[in-house]
């Protein structure tokens, strides 16, 4: 029996709910991806962060370690830096695997290298289905391992470094991490995790009654999945570094924040990952916020906005001692 429509509306802050009638729900398909990455572009317009905040601007393009092609970072930083080296904030924007792009992050990563002296910066990598694992993982890991190796260009501090992302972006920081612990090549010394997309498995598990109402749905969630893995999602050979949740072990992670909407499809999944990291003795700290957390950004001045926006923060500069 089809669940009622509206069945998870009243579980939503009322201070947000309104998106809910702005932003339209429909499943991704194939069919509908192009048109889905030409309206996302045409809400996302180039944003010139340069007017908007001190900071400087740059794009360049940086080789893949995996033999692949070159990769494209955006690097923000503050006009008057505070720091002789600065920490780095590595981004990775979020789209279900198949939409996106750094814009999406622009204005938010320039706000934190004005105000707390950040290098932002920002990977551009390749989208599924036309790219699929470990495309996404190479790309991020590239663009990462090329800032620790030209920190002295970049003034940055490789004792410093934290790696965030949100949705989609989540997830593929969480399978960095697990791929950098792995390799041991350099460190990372904190974990964003913002309604982190972590596993596959969610898309084909049991219907649960109030979460994947709004926005991102579990149809959507099965398509982009399908698309990154290259195969049906769910199957038992799927690497950690692709699907975090999959990992036996979270030990050796660095302290990790995790936020995540009371009715976000990606509920269970986060709960259980926050669980995991502290039965592997990792520092975490778990947010749940009412209702679909993905709009936060929308409505800044919502008391939950501002309530995950701080403690997201101090979490950070925690991590990185610049408290």
């Amino acid at each position: 029996m089809k669940e009622q429509k509206g069945r998870s509306r009243h579980l939503i802050d009322q201070e947000i709910i309104s998106a809910i009638d702005l932003i339209p729900t429909s499943d991704l398909s194939e069919n509908t991806l192009i048109e889905s990455r030409e309206n996302q572009a045409k809400m996302l317009p180039q944003i010139d962060v340069t007017q908007l905040f001190p900071v400087t601007f740059e794009e360049r393009a940086v080789p893949s370690y995996f033999g692949g092609p070159e990769l494209r970072i955006e690097i923000i930083k503050p006009r008057l830096p505070k720091y002789n080296k600065m920490p780095l904030y590595y981004s990775i924007h979020g789209g279900g695997m198949v939409l996106g792009s750094p814009v999406v992050d622009r204005q938010g990563n320039a706000a934190l290298a004005a105000q707390h002296g950040f290098c932002c910066v920002s990977v551009y990598y390749r989208l599924a289905p036309e790219h699929i694992q470990p495309s996404q993982l190479q790309d991020c890991y590239s663009g990462l391992k090329w800032c620790i190796e030209h920190a002295d260009e970049l003034a940055i501090d490789t004792q410093k470094v934290a790696v965030a992302g949100s949705s989609a972006g989540a997830g593929l920081a969480a399978g960095l991490a697990i791929y950098v612990r792995d390799q041991k090549e350099f460190d990372i010394h904190h974990l964003r995790l913002r309604s982190p997309m972590l596993d596959d498995r969610t898309s084909i598990s049991p219907e649960h009654p109030y979460v994947g109402e709004y926005v991102w749905t579990k149809r959507s969630n099965y398509f982009g999945w399908k698309s990154v893995l290259g195969h049906e999602p769910g199957q038992e050979e799927t690497s950690e570094y692709y699907v975090p949740a999959r990992a036996k072990s979270l030990a050796g992670l660095p302290p990790t924040y995790v936020s995540i909407g009371s009715i976000d499809l990606f509920i269970d999944e986060a709960l259980l990952f926050a669980k995991q990291l502290a039965f592997d003795g990792v520092l975490v700290e778990l947010h749940v916020y009412p209702g679909y957390h993905h709009l936060a950004p929308m409505f800044p001045n919502a008391h939950f906005s501002q309530e995950g926006a701080k403690s997201s923060e101090y979490a950070l500069l925690k991590a990185l001692e610049l408290l």
